[in-house]
């Protein structure tokens, strides 16, 4: 199994040192919105391009996969590293690309607005990441 990583053009990659864990959580949305009309009938009708959010949840993630490297006051990476908050801050709504550990590649983006991890009692952290994939 290969090592899950993040790839853009013009950024230094962000090859994790831990995989995501597995099983993950995949929901698939079809972009049709369906609801009962106030005389019983279904109706459907499409809102949007089909999209898949896959959730990655990590586990015992180290400090220099997370922010190492990380200068918070200036909002810049160190030389020579890179981290899972520069991706976020610097890529929030842009694409990019998630190497599975399975081989595939995937366009994706990130789904949620916040980032949410915590410090674990071993100083490693965990948390989940969720990206959003077009499917059309």
């Amino acid at each position: 199994m290969a090592q899950a990583s993040f790839t853009k053009d013009g950024m230094a990659p962000l090859a994790f040192s831990v995989n995501p864990h597995y099983p993950g959580r995949v929901t698939v949305a079809g972009g049709t919105v369906r609801g009962n009309a106030e005389s019983g009938e279904v109706y459907a009708y499409e809102k949007g391009a089909p999209y898949s959010l896959t959730e990655l949840r990590f586990e015992d993630m180290p400090e220099a996969d997370y922010d190492g490297g990380f200068d918070y006051s200036a909002k810049t990476q160190g030389a020579g590293t890179q981290s899972l908050i520069n991706w976020f801050l610097e890529l929030s709504a842009a694409e990019f690309t998630y190497n599975d550990p399975f081989g595939r590649a995937h366009a994706v983006t990130f789904a949620d607005e916040k980032l949410r991890f915590a410090m674990t009692d071993k100083g490693f952290y965990e948390g989940s990441v969720t990206l959003r994939e077009d499917l059309d």
